[in-house]
């Protein structure tokens, strides 16, 4: 299935990788498209063990790696391939024997991780790269011609778009690659300026805080840390503000919970709206709860953020839209839009660099451990009513799961496929009650036969009464009011399951 491109000659590709996750699948499937591969030190002879015809880097350059290695893709041929603006600009360079290379496949020594063990200075030094940030630098300044791969996150988007594209990526991907490459390098260079300078934490201003008038900055611990560090690239759109993170974050960790693909809407760290479903399909069942809510929202996909539903994002306002991938051209259409931030995360750093929760009051500093996994769902009780069968089950754990992202009092109502009414942040848990079944009926949902989750007790069955009389057939929620039994015997009164855990999820 190799192709040739319009040229006729074939494509060539240097790899120099650190982190060999991903290339036995990308090596492969470069070759049999048609590509040559050239190497360097280990990633050659890791490619040659998998059986695939290798050009090293020293051949290429007629010059052997020096210095231990330090000193190997330093060269004319090499960063001549990469810079060549156009094709046809390397007719006249034939005697120098310097030829188009198509595709930089490169990630860094692991700086970070030596900095930050108890090794010899001089240790930590030969772990600072300098051939591999050329590397990036130069292909993703090229980026016109040269496609930069500069993490393995990156090697399943990049081929599937140039199987779609007949041996091409579009011009939007080569840019947001490229923006990859550059984000890389400047996180990778202010940790080792911060080592040398002791080991300060990033600092990031912020467009500024919870109001315009107050300024803001975002701390990563990390030395030279960034938004990088925790997973995070923004392709487009306005700088992030104070609100933005916090909403950011609120809605990375609720679709975080789901092991299915899901899509959640949130403004002001709540959610107002929440579907089971892949891209477009989840984000329709988000907005069917509250549009009117999701309004300047933003929106988090747990999973490829598809064409479809880049279409119907790019038809709204809204701040933000989160994903782990992005199917081919949907960046590019969502990034039309001037002011959308455009991110994508990479799931597992994110969640290593947000376990836990902070709040800061000048010289007050408050702190607890992340409110991580559900084993209360194990071990509910059904004090009312019969056990749910697996369609019920299923709508439960999901409105239970999405209870606990919305500030306290929380109650949500739900289908087996997302939410249809949501109440947060009350003072009364009766009053989220009622706003929540207002919410559903401002939309024409039906809510007979649907679930009810509480991130708290109920204090007197009142909140029990009202979710029956509005059609809801199974309720969660933890026990420990000392009315428990009068509660849940209004539930069984009223025909309703009535489910007790033994774990709550306050949102304050």
């Amino acid at each position: 299935m190799g192709s040739l491109p319009v040229d006729g000659r074939r494509r060539r590709a240097l790899l120099s990788v650190t982190d060999k996750t991903g290339l036995d699948r990308l090596a492969p499937a470069l070759a049999e498209r048609g590509f040559v591969l050239i190497a360097s030190g280990g990633t050659a002879a890791y490619l040659a063990d998998l059986g695939l015809e290798v050009q090293k880097v020293s051949d290429l350059t007629g010059y052997p790696e020096i210095f231990g290695g330090r000193v190997k893709t330093l060269h004319p041929v090499i960063h001549g391939g990469i810079l060549g603006p156009r094709v046809e600009d390397f007719a006249d360079l034939d005697d120098l024997n310097i030829t188009p290379i198509d595709l930089v496949v490169v990630n860094l020594y692991r700086f970070a991780e030596a900095a930050a063990t108890s090794a010899e200075d001089r240790d930590i030094i030969e772990k600072i790269d300098i051939g591999g940030p050329t590397l990036l630098r130069a292909a993703a300044k090229n980026h016109s011609r040269v496609a930069v791969l500069s993490s393995p996150d990156q090697y399943a988007r990049y081929l599937d778009e140039l199987e779609a594209g007949q041996g091409e990526i579009s011009a939007g991907l080569r840019r947001e690659l490229a923006a990859a490459a550059f984000a890389t390098t400047a996180a990778y260079d202010r940790a080792i300026a911060a080592w040398f300078g002791g080991g300060e934490p990033g600092r990031i201003p912020l467009r500024y805080g919870e109001n315009p008038h107050q300024a803001a900055d975002l701390v990563v611990d990390q030395p030279g840390g960034d938004l990088t560090a925790a997973g995070i690239v923004q392709h487009g759109g306005k700088e992030l503000s104070y609100n933005n993170i916090v909403d950011l974050v609120a809605g990375l960790k609720l679709v975080a919970d789901f092991e299915q693909p899901c899509c959640a809407a949130l403004k002001h760290t709540n959610p107002c709206g929440f579907g089971l479903g892949e891209g477009a399909a989840g984000l329709e069942l988000a907005l069917r709860c509250d549009p009117v809510s999701a309004f300047g929202g933003i929106f988090v996909f747990n999973h490829e953020c598809d064409m479809a539903a880049a279409e119907i994002l790019a038809g709204r306002f809204l701040e933000i839209v989160a994903a782990p991938s992005y199917a081919p051209g949907a960046v590019e259409r969502l990034t039309k839009k001037k002011n959308l931030r455009v991110l994508t995360v990479d799931f597992p750093r994110f969640a290593a660099a947000s376990r836990g929760k902070e709040r800061v009051w000048g010289s007050l500093r408050l702190r607890q451990d992340e409110d991580a996994g559900f084993p209360e769902l194990e071990s509910w009780r059904v004090v009312a009513g019969t056990e749910p069968d697996a369609q019920l089950r299923r709508a439960l754990v999901m409105a239970w799961k999405v209870c606990k992202h919305g500030k306290s009092n929380a109650i949500v109502l739900a289908d087996g496929e997302g939410t249809l009414g949501l109440g947060f942040g009350q003072m009364s848990r009766v009053d989220s009650t009622e706003l929540a079944i207002m919410k559903a009926g401002q939309q024409g949902l039906d809510l007979q036969g649907c679930v009810a989750a509480s991130d708290g007790f109920f204090p007197f069955p009142d909140g029990i009464e009202r979710l029956a009389g509005a059609g809801v057939k199974a309720i969660v929620a933890p026990g420990g009011s000392i009315r428990d039994e009068q509660v849940a015997a209004a539930a069984a009164d009223l025909g309703v399951t009535l489910i007790f855990t033994d774990r709550r999820h306050f949102n304050h």
